[in-house]
């Protein structure tokens, strides 16, 4: 009968105070870059012309709207209020979800910054890091799996964990592509308009 009553008390999940630090010196970095994007600042030993001034300055560095530092802090602060409500195995499942979504397009970034803007950012490095470190210690901290059905069996983990990284950078070069025409019209306007108020006159010769 006491044996019954015990398997009957559901497990307790208490408070992973690592994740919850982590994820909060996520927010920190990505907040303060957000923040500085917004109020048209530069971040800290980041000096004018700097790679980090370059890649604040590119396309990049917003998203649907936002500094794409704010979707980071975002997703940080996210990982970490599931952290600090305790991790069954479905919760700790989204939390990985989160740290495997911010760690593939802070590569995603990584690779865009290097490739395309030939320059990179410390902060973002910095964040980078930090979601990787989120994945990691994760993975660390799975729950047992129990049962056929458990959602944190290591084959479910490996295939949702694959599914979401190219789910997330698919939809992120889709946005950025999409924005790029966009952007490209809005610049060619204000030269136009820049050339138009200065009397500019443009003379050109055919052979």
């Amino acid at each position: 009968m006491a044996r019954s009553r015990r398997a009957a008390e559901p497990e307790i999940f208490p408070r992973d105070w690592w994740v919850a630090a982590l994820s909060a010196i996520g927010v920190i970095v990505a907040g303060y870059l957000a923040v500085n994007k917004w109020s048209g600042g530069t971040a800290l030993f980041c000096t004018a012309g700097s790679g980090c001034d370059i890649v604040q300055a590119s396309r990049y560095a917003v998203f649907l709207g936002l500094p794409t530092a704010a979707w980071g802090a975002g997703l940080y602060a996210a990982a970490g209020a599931l952290a600090l409500l305790g991790l069954p195995p479905r919760r700790w499942l989204a939390a990985f979800l989160l740290a495997v979504a911010g760690a593939s397009f802070s590569l995603y970034l990584t690779y865009l910054s290097i490739f395309d803007i030939g320059a990179t950012c410390a902060y973002c490095l910095a964040s980078a890091g930090v979601a990787l470190g989120l994945v990691g210690l994760l993975l660390w901290r799975r729950p047992a799996a129990k049962g056929q059905r458990s959602p944190v069996r290591p084959q479910r983990v490996v295939a949702l964990g694959a599914l979401t990284a190219v789910a997330t950078v698919v939809f992120g070069a889709g946005v950025f592509a999409t924005l790029e025409p966009k952007e490209a019209a809005t610049y060619q306007e204000a030269l136009a308009r820049h050339l138009k108020a200065s009397g500019a006159v443009f003379y050109g010769a055919y052979w």
